[in-house]
């Protein structure tokens, strides 16, 4: 290469370098495939993702195939239980506490809440690394039972629970609430059926592990890069989503 050239090139480089990271990545282009149901809703796989490999191999059990029946024939309305706010975007999240993906992705969303963006936030629990996800996620919606279950969610997922009853009353002495009646929530038979329907709809949606979200109308196996959540969360506020049809 002639000398000329080789600056050329040098100093494209150098430019190139000095481009902050940020700025030199580009969105990719998504690929989105359309779903039966929700309907009108779409499907995106893209970026990291934790979960139980077997979620969807073999036959249900009873009790899956029960909790199965019991999720609404809209799932919208499962995914999104409460009503949405004109001019905001839901954004559905699906998580698993012990996720590292989750963590970092439940984080990047609730900074966007505290920056005043225009989105609101449910959080799903989708325990599917085992008992200790499990159990973290019966502590959570026991906790929601009481108090902000957003808030208690975005706690524990930067936390590490300890064991039973003392990791119990970490999270209800943080959170002004009784430990006991959370402890009690917690292991009732009523939480398992909770449980196994938060499960149902990770399986009725094909999310096959964590972290996963449902953007307005998209269904998002993964955790995506800042860059790709915002350029999504601006193409689905083009089309303002009104709420389950």
């Amino acid at each position: 290469m002639r000398r000329r050239e080789a600056l050329i090139v040098g100093g494209a480089v150098a430019v190139a370098l000095a481009i902050p990271p940020i700025l030199r990545r580009q969105t990719s282009a998504f690929e989105f495939s359309r779903i039966p149901n929700p309907p009108g809703f779409r499907r995106l796989v893209r970026g990291s993702l934790s979960g139980s490999g077997d979620l969807f191999a073999g036959l249900l059990t009873p009790e899956e195939e029960a909790a199965t029946d019991r999720l609404p024939g809209n799932l919208c309305t499962a995914i999104y239980p409460q009503s949405i706010v004109p001019k905001r975007l839901p954004i559905a999240v699906f998580s698993d506490y012990y996720c590292p993906y989750c963590a970092v992705l439940d984080k990047r969303l609730a900074d966007l809440v505290a920056s005043g963006s225009p989105i609101d936030l449910v959080f799903h629990e989708l325990p599917l690394l085992g008992e200790r996800s499990v159990w973290a996620s019966r502590v959570a919606l026991a906790g929601g039972m009481q108090g902000d279950h957003t808030a208690i969610h975005l706690d524990m997922m930067q936390r590490v629970l300890r064991p039973g009853i003392v990791g119990v009353r970490d999270v209800a002495e943080r959170h002004g609430l009784d430990a006991q009646q959370m402890m009690d929530d917690a292991m009732s038979p009523e939480m398992t059926v909770r449980i196994e329907e938060a499960l149902a709809l990770g399986r009725a949606l094909g999310i096959p592990g964590t972290p996963g979200m449902v953007v307005g109308r998209t269904v998002v196996v993964g955790a995506l890069p800042a860059a790709d959540l915002a350029k999504l969360i601006e193409l689905e506020r083009e089309i303002p989503f009104t709420g389950c049809a």
